[in-house]
């Protein structure tokens, strides 16, 4: 049974994913309206088709796929923006499927997956297949605020919090992934101070353990 702040985090990571979507064009668009062509007298040459004109779907070696994060180091309270960049490198224009079904944001640590957006995903999405129009060699990109609310499987809220240290961030689109974006979730003020202590030049800790030798054998002349 879902917890009641699980109901919480699908309807954000509902919003999230209709959000990409309409981030990259999709949902909206007036459908195109078919104009008359002039017929082409019986002398002219056959059309040579523009080496830029829509040739459908993409092939998938033309697709480019990066992940990116706003921040390289992200504060504790602070919600990181993750990015999904799509690239047409097709010199055509195509179309490239998008919808919800295809896309994933994943975070990783230590090689483990510890966040999936799949976790919430929603069962029945009308834009979970969705193919929208690249331009030649053109990108667009789904940006997408992390939470940080820490979910299992089932999008059940975890007791645990993301802990601080390094992590990767990786995007799928379908059977495309790509190379890993890496960020660092910085620990609390009282940790900070912690360690702020704890790395103490070795040169000032010499110095005073000198100090109280130095004490410490005045103190027996004096004896």
């Amino acid at each position: 049974m879902l917890l009641a702040a699980s109901l919480v985090v699908i309807g954000l990571m509902v919003l999230g994913v209709v959000g990409i979507v309409r981030g990259l064009g999709i949902g909206g668009e007036e459908e195109p309206v078919a104009e008359d062509t002039p017929s082409a007298s019986p002398t002219s040459q056959a059309p040579v088709p523009n080496e830029k004109a829509a040739s459908g779907k993409c092939p998938v070696d033309k697709v480019g796929l990066k992940a990116k994060v706003d921040k390289k180091s992200v504060k504790e309270d602070a919600k990181p923006k993750f990015e999904m960049v799509i690239e047409n490198k097709h010199t055509a224009t195509c179309l490239i499927e998008v919808g919800t079904e295809k896309q994933e944001f994943l975070v990783e640590k230590n090689g483990d997956v510890v966040w999936s957006s799949k976790f919430c995903a929603a069962d029945d999405d009308e834009n979970a297949e969705v193919s929208t129009e690249f331009a030649p060699e053109s990108k667009k990109t789904a940006q997408f605020e992390w939470n940080r609310v820490r979910v299992d499987k089932n999008c059940n809220r975890t007791n645990k919090d993301f802990e601080p240290g390094k992590y990767e961030l990786i995007v799928k689109l379908g059977d495309k992934k790509s190379k890993p974006a890496k960020f660092e979730l910085e620990k609390d003020a009282d940790a900070k101070k912690e360690d702020e202590k704890s790395q103490e030049p070795d040169e000032k800790k010499s110095d005073e353990a000198d100090s109280d030798e130095k004490t410490e054998g005045s103190d027996s002349s004096d004896d």
